[in-house]
């Protein structure tokens, strides 16, 4: 590839980069935005529990922090901009359960701690109210502080959309584009990519789990994040209905967690002890998923390991574990002008629209020219799920395209025509696919519909069916045909 030039450079396609790009995408600004992945969101955005919270029940968010400000300043902004989007977005509420007095002093504390921030929508409830909204909860527990506000959503199908219509906008998104130096010229930066060289007058680090290592390349900032792993369990969709609202007691040491909350299609996720990580160190363990249900069974004890159909590590990114989690990294280089780093830590999901808002106004101050761009769109219309449909839509949907007709997940009921739509839109993989049409995501993780998925991508990619992967380069499925071996041998 020969050299690009960009006005705005963007290191990373997780929610945080696209949702400054989509943002900046409202301006006459030439935009270059790179994901290392083959796809968006895949790093920390995908690993979390989908929980779009305002920080009210946790004293690590006060006023003057200023991750705390950008996530309250993102409230009103989320549930507008998933509208948008046309991204799933439901509020469930939160409970923060308690056992005895003791804890129900550490909510009041932190009750008054929220109110004092002008955060006003907590009431304590009793236990047979509680009881009355979680039927299946804990009869040792008393009471619970109770929050309707707090929301769930996809973040990575978010992600996806922030991207489509930020490509919708003029942004040009390069996949597979890992970045390798980056070198300070006379007025602009040089940046050296595994698909080339990039040359940029601004550059925003949004490089999630490398953001601290990117910034080094060019000495923007002396600043060290640290990975932080946690435990996530998925259940079926049998038990979804054993909570209705995002549940959690007080944990009783830094780093504990044992959260249980909806999703947005009906499963119920369970999480997560907390501990400090290698980087790219994804692996689950016995140990943890041991930990995860016995914190969770004291919330609700009829939560089975049999429930669970697959776990994955989720990833926070902390500047300072020891000191707590309310530091992050958004602002302009100390040393380097015209470089932005911006990395959130825990919820950057919750905080991403305020923060797109903060980083286009750093650039402004940095230099940057903004024109508002009189063309710019913020719809963009989701993929169609069939499921979703009623039956008189269905009908009407294979009699215009009979793909819609063959079902090729029969767990959550995705059909060819959406397959085929994820692909159009940018799916290039197997995960592409997952996280666009959620099929894969059932009971069988897979097994009755990953060979279908295949076929259509290796028949809609032009490639053999031998070339798809996973997730990208080292993650093909299927490595020879039948007997190629033994032919190959003779």
């Amino acid at each position: 590839m020969s050299q690009l030039e960009t006005e705005v450079f963007i290191i990373g396609g997780g929610v945080l980069g696209m949702a400054i790009a989509r943002e900046l995408s409202r301006y006459k600004v030439d935009t270059t935005l790179v994901e290392k992945e083959v796809d968006f969101g895949w790093g920390s955005t995908k690993a979390n529990m989908c929980i779009v919270c305002q920080g009210g029940d946790t004293l690590e968010f006060r006023k003057e922090y200023h991750r705390s400000r950008l996530v309250w300043e993102s409230i009103p902004l989320m549930e507008p901009l998933c509208r948008e989007l046309d991204v799933p977005f439901k509020r469930v509420g939160e409970l923060s359960v308690f056992f005895d007095n003791e804890g129900k002093a550490k909510f009041q504390k932190m009750k008054t701690r929220a109110e004092s921030m002008g955060i006003t929508t907590h009431q304590f409830i009793d236990g047979d109210t509680l009881r009355r909204m979680e039927p299946n909860i804990n009869r040792g527990a008393i009471g619970a502080l109770y929050d309707p506000t707090i929301a769930i959503t996809d973040p990575v199908r978010l992600t996806v959309a922030l991207a489509e219509n930020a490509r919708q906008n003029g942004v040009n998104l390069m996949t597979g584009t890992e970045v390798l130096a980056i070198s300070r010229g006379a007025g602009a930066f040089e940046v050296q990519t595994s698909r080339g060289g990039i040359k940029s007058r601004f550059i925003v680090n949004a490089a999630g789990m490398f953001v601290d290592k990117v910034a080094a390349m060019v000495n923007a900032d002396d600043f060290v994040v640290f990975p932080v792993r946690g435990y996530v369990a998925i259940l079926d969709k049998k038990v979804g209905d054993l909570v209705n609202h995002e549940i959690h007691a007080r944990p009783e040491a830094l780093g504990e967690m044992n959260i249980i909350t909806p999703t947005v299609y009906g499963n119920l996720i369970i999480g997560t002890p907390m501990k400090l990580a290698r980087r790219n160190d994804f692996s689950t363990t016995r140990e943890m998923a041991e930990t995860t249900l016995r914190s969770v069974r004291r919330l609700v004890p009829d939560i089975s390991e049999r429930d669970i159909i697959n776990s994955f590590a989720g990833f926070l990114m902390f500047r300072n574990w020891e000191l707590g989690w309310h530091e992050c990294v958004v602002g302009a280089s100390r040393n380097v002008p015209r470089f932005v780093n911006v990395s959130i830590g825990y919820p950057g999901v919750s905080a991403a629209p305020a923060t797109a808002k903060e980083v286009v106004k750093l650039l402004n101050q940095e230099g940057l020219k903004l024109e508002e761009n009189p063309k710019f769109n913020p719809y963009r219309r989701a993929i169609t799920h069939f499921s979703d449909l009623s039956d008189e839509e269905k009908r009407g949907l294979i009699t215009g395209d009979a793909r819609y007709g063959h079902v090729v997940c029969r767990c959550e009921t995705v059909t060819e025509g959406e397959v085929v739509e994820a692909i159009g839109r940018g799916a290039t993989t197997l995960d592409g696919i997952k996280f666009r049409t959620r099929a894969g995501m059932g009971r069988c993780q897979g097994g009755f519909c990953t060979p279908r998925i295949i076929s259509i991508l290796a028949r809609e990619l032009g490639i053999p069916e031998e070339e798809v992967t996973r997730k990208g380069d080292g993650s093909r499925l299927l490595l020879y045909k039948s007997k190629q071996l033994l032919e190959t041998a003779v």
